[in-house]
Order: structure tokens, then C-alpha cells, then sequence
């Protein structure tokens, strides 16, 4: 058998076995590394110089994302650790009232990502309060998730944030982190009012259909909304407001505009934050949460073995004939592809930017325009079932895949496709 050929089917393999030991719960890092190994074995560049090429992938990804992982740490933290994300939500559902609210959770978990909150952290901080307002509103407990994550996908379109995957693309292609505004603003608008909307229609459905938010056994939502003694929601202009100014304004890089962001809130709520004792522990919780970041480079380390193996040309050419040599179909198809298989956004934008960035450029993708195209493609096939976001906040909202997913289907999958095709036509006829 011909070496590209035996080579392109140890590719595909070892991504099958990426995806079918995910749902099975093995880690990503083990998985990788076993992948890594089937690519080089099948590859023929050797066993041991082929997992060297994969180490190496990986030391480079986590030199390169661990200061972003570990700024966004440090800002969402400090800013959970205020009050200040229990004071956002209380505010905006406080307002709502209970005949808004599937959209008031929706909103409220929008604004918290837009702050900078990691988006574990917000499926525990929204979730008492929506269960709270879902027994008031008789609204099934399977809407939660899709509520949250809908309200994610859609603010991370956004452009100009020190949102990882804007900064990956934008860094990679030479462009400014608003790159690609119109395009941007136009997709995340479009995800934050499809998503709303059929929250809202399904809600109504499923009171239609005669289901009821049904309590668990031990489970207490006496959530006080009134509560004193938070910090005026407001204050989030302040740390966010350095982030946004240093990133846009100034250029500083974007691990740098988190830390500028975290050291802001430190100085806002030190006292809040409980002195010197409790900003240290805060430090260590994010330090200890940023580790995340080797899940992420195992499956993006798997980028450099496959790279360097003969099947790596058959693939190219495979998918830019699916393309028809389209750079911003072509990106679409790579970036959602492998978020899928490896279940991961990140994951999927740095191999193929790694693997493809200058092969994009050659095809005449605009830089700018790619940006947005990668950006929302990366929100896309990456929340099929056993994507890690997926599962933890299925599990954290206690919901069950069958009960839950087709709501994050259509929130986290189909909706951000279209948003996808949106950001593509704008490409082609010039708009950015």
C-alpha cells in the first residue's frame, strides 16, 4: 500500500479513537498521546521521533496559551470571588421578573462571559438562580444548559475581546483583535437573537405540552436576589473597561490586558476579596484552574506529528478540493472538523492555524475576514455530545443528554452554523 495512503488511514484512525475515547470519558492527554503514536507508526517516520514532533507541538502551544488561560483565570476569579457575577445576575433578573425569564438567564450568563468569567464558573453561579426562577415560572429544568452555553457561543463572536480564539486568529493572521468588526458584530447579533428566541419559543412549547420544572430530591433554591452587601454590577465596567482599552487601544498583548484587567479588580475589591489572604487564595484557585491548558495543547501537539507525516499532503488536497479552493469554505470545513473530533475550540483553531494559517493566505483569504470565519467556525461541530463543556454543564444542571442536548443542538450547533455561512458570504462579496 502506497506510504501517503497507509498514512492518511492512521490520520483518520486516530481521530476516530480521539472522538470514541472521549465519549467514553479517557482523557484528552492520554488519548493524544496514543494518537500521536498510531500517526507516527502508520506515518513511517518512527515511533520515538514521531512522539518527539508531538512533545514538541505541545511544549509550543503551552508556551504560547498558557498566559491567556491563566489571565482569563485571574480575572474571572477575582471577579466571582467579589460578588460582582451574583450581583449582575441578581440585577438583571431582579428586573426581569418571572415573564422574562428564560431571556433573563440568558442575558445574565451573556454578560458574565463578556466580563471575562470562565464559562464553568458561570454554570455554577447562574444555575441556583435559574432553577430558583424556573419553579417560580413552572419552566423545565432541560432549558438551563442551552440558557447558558446559547448566551456563550454567541458573545464570544464578538469581536475586539481577549476572547482566546479571537487572539489565537487575529495573532496569527497580523490583524488588530477588532478585526472584522461588521462581520463580528453582525454573526454575534444574529446568535444572541435566534438563541433568545427559541429559548423563549420552547419554553412556551413545553408549558403547552404540560411539563413542569420538577425539584430534585435534597435540592433547595432559596436564592435571595435582594441580598446587600454586593458590589454595584456597574463596577464590571472597571476591570473589563482595562481590558478592552489596553487590547484596542494600546496593543498590548492580550495576556497582558487580562493580567491589567486582574490586577484592576484586585485593587477594586481587595478589601472584598477578604486583604492580603484571600487575594492569595484567589491566585491559587486560578492558578490551579489555568492547568486546563494541557487538555488543550495534548490535542493541539497532535497537529505537529500529522504535519510531518506523508498523509498530511493527501489531506490537504482532500479538503481543499471539498472546498473548491474557497479559502473561507476551507477554513470552515478544517476549523469544524477537528473542534469536532477533539471536542475542543481551541484545540481545532490552533492545529488548523497552525497546520493551514499560511496555506489560507496562499488560497486569498483576507485576513481580517478569516478571523471572523475561524472565529465562528470554531463555535460549531466543537459541541457535539461528548465535548467537555457539554457534559459538565448536562451533569452541573443535572440534565440529562437526552433531556437537554437537542436544546444545545440547536443553541451551540445548527444556530452557529448558519452564523458561519453568514460570516462566510460577507467574506466573499468583501464585507468585513
Amino acid at each position: 500500500m502506497n506510504i501517503q495512503v497507509l498514512s492518511l488511514i492512521g490520520i483518520f484512525v486516530a481521530l476516530i479513537l480521539v472522538v470514541i475515547g472521549s465519549l467514553r470519558g479517557i482523557s484528552i492527554i492520554i488519548l493524544a498521546s496514543v494518537a500521536a503514536f498510531l500517526v507516527a507508526a502508520t506515518g513511517g517516520v518512527g515511533l520515538l521521533d514521531g512522539y518527539s514532533t508531538y512533545l514538541s507541538g505541545v511544549a509550543g502551544s503551552v508556551a504560547s496559551m498558557f498566559p491567556l488561560f491563566l489571565g482569563g483565570q485571574l480575572l474571572g476569579c477575582f471577579l466571582e470571588k467579589s460578588g460582582l457575577t451574583e450581583s449582575i445576575a441578581n440585577s438583571i433578573i431582579r428586573r426581569s421578573g418571572t415573564r422574562g425569564i428564560v431571556l433573563a438567564v440568558f442575558t445574565v450568563s451573556w454578560l458574565l462571559v463578556f466580563c471575562g468569567i470562565n464559562v464553568f464558573v458561570i454554570i455554577f453561579t447562574v444555575y441556583p438562580i435559574a432553577c430558583a426562577f424556573f419553579k417560580v415560572g413552572d419552566t423545565p429544568r432541560s432549558l438551563i444548559p442551552a440558557c447558558v452555553l446559547g448566551a456563550c457561543v454567541s458573545e464570544q463572536m464578538v469581536p475586539g475581546t481577549a476572547d482566546t480564539i479571537n487572539v489565537l486568529s487575529t495573532g496569527t493572521f497580523g490583524v488588530p483583535a477588532s478585526a472584522g468588526s461588521i462581520t463580528g458584530f453582525a454573526t454575534a447579533i444574529f446568535l444572541f437573537a435566534a438563541n433568545g428566541a427559541y429559548l423563549c419559543h420552547e419554553a412556551r412549547k413545553a408549558r403547552e405540552r404540560g411539563e413542569h420544572f420538577v425539584p430534585l430530591e435534597g435540592e433547595s433554591f432559596e436564592v435571595d436576589i435582594y441580598k446587600t452587601g454586593l458590589p454595584h454590577p456597574l463596577l464590571a465596567v472597571v476591570p473589563i473597561g482595562v481590558v478592552l482599552t489596553a487590547l484596542n487601544v494600546f496593543s498590548v498583548p492580550a495576556y497582558a490586558s487580562l493580567y491589567l484587567g486582574g490586577l484592576a479588580a484586585i485593587v477594586l475589591f481587595y478589601h472584598r476579596l477578604g486583604g492580603l489572604k484571600g487575594v492569595t487564595a484567589t491566585l491559587n484557585q486560578a492558578a490551579k484552574s489555568s492547568m486546563s491548558v494541557l487538555a488543550t495543547c495534548a490535542i493541539i501537539g497532535f497537529s505537529s506529528i500529522v504535519a510531518a507525516v506523508p498523509g498530511y499532503e493527501l489531506l490537504l488536497g482532500g479538503l481543499e478540493r471539498l472546498s473548491g479552493g474557497n479559502p473561507y469554505i476551507f477554513a470552515f470545513i478544517c476549523v469544524a472538523v477537528i473542534a469536532g473530533v477533539s471536542g475542543s475550540a481551541t484545540g481545532g483553531v490552533k492545529f488548523v492555524l497552525d497546520s493551514f494559517g499560511e496555506k489560507l493566505l496562499a488560497m486569498g483569504g483576507d485576513p481580517s475576514s478569516l478571523v471572523r470565519v475561524i472565529s465562528a467556525s470554531a463555535r460549531t461541530f466543537d459541541s457535539l455530545p461528548h465535548n467537555s463543556a457539554i457534559v459538565l454543564t448536562l451533569n452541573a444542571c443535572n440534565v440529562t443528554h437526552r433531556e437537554g442536548y437537542k436544546h444545545l443542538a440547536v443553541t451551540t450547533v445548527l444556530n452557529t452554523t448558519i452564523a458561519t455561512i453568514i460570516a462566510i458570504v460577507f467574506a466573499m462579496i468583501g464585507i468585513r
